[in-house]
């Protein structure tokens, strides 16, 4: 469906709803490019449901990294203890949405999308701007000269 459908679609939904100005809500989830559907507000939940396991996921790799996996032993080196537990609040907050989310999909309530919507993206700005200052930090990492055995171990 071409993006003025879905916008048209939205702002439908929209004046019903309540909900957020297209223009800054696709700026941030990209819903314009959404397949053609029935259940836009379904598909927007799934929409964010992905950027929320993207995000959970980075931050699972630095509170509980790997060790077989290079880039997260060497970024969680690079926060303290203090840091981690500051960004496993920011965890919690993502994870309490993804499981809303979750259960927002398996309910198929109209009002629940609605809610869901509007909160996450009250919030959002404030999750983004943590979640930003994260990964700067992370990219920060790799500029850093390390002796490749403090990333790698031993290496035999």
């Amino acid at each position: 469906m071409p993006s003025n459908e879905i916008e048209k679609q939205y702002n439908e939904l929209r004046k019903k709803h309540k909900l957020p100005e297209f223009k800054d809500f696709d700026f941030e989830f990209e819903i314009s490019d959404l397949e053609e559907t029935n259940f836009l507000l379904r598909a927007i939940v799934r929409r964010i449901a992905e950027k929320l396991d993207f995000y959970t996921t980075m931050l699972e790799e630095i509170l509980q990294p790997d060790t077989s996996n290079l880039y997260a032993m060497h970024e969680t080196r690079n926060f303290s203890d203090t840091e981690k537990n500051k960004m496993y609040d920011l965890y919690r907050k993502l994870m309490d949405y993804n499981r809303q989310s979750i259960e927002v999909a398996l309910n198929h309530d109209e009002k629940e999308e609605v809610d869901f919507i509007n909160r996450f993206f009250d919030d959002w700005k404030e999750l983004k701007k943590e979640l930003l200052m994260y990964i700067k930090k992370m990219r920060a990492s790799w500029n850093e000269e390390v002796d490749i055995k403090e990333d790698v171990g031993y290496l035999g």
